[in-house]
């Protein structure tokens, strides 16, 4: 059957026209489509990642930021002058008298 339509053809200065094989053009074509999808999905992950990459060193520096704060807080709770002023008003603690105090030898 191909062989009666490629007889069909018309023939053009001795060369036989016959229809263009049509393979190589859609293996080109389907690699140029997968090059170009492999790119544009490797600039989303890209931009995804910078995009959480951001996210996070925002939240280690507030995480950074909680720490310097609780340091600094329980430097302050540490204070002995505080611990005495808070024993003596808030749990009435005084200083024990010589009688109370047992020498362990």
């Amino acid at each position: 059957m191909s062989d009666a339509i490629a007889r069909a053809l018309p023939k053009i200065n001795g060369f036989t026209l016959r229809r263009p094989n049509l393979v190589p053009v859609l293996a080109f074509i389907s690699l140029l489509l997968m090059v170009s999808l492999f790119f544009v999905w490797s600039r989303v992950q890209v931009t995804s990642l910078e995009y959480e990459m951001s996210q996070l060193e925002s939240k280690l520096r507030g995480l950074r930021q909680e720490a310097s704060n609780l340091s600094l807080e329980a430097a302050s709770l540490r204070d002995p002058e505080r611990i005495e002023r808070v024993a003596r008003k808030e749990l009435n603690l005084r200083l024990p008298s010589s009688e109370q105090v047992i020498t362990v030898d």
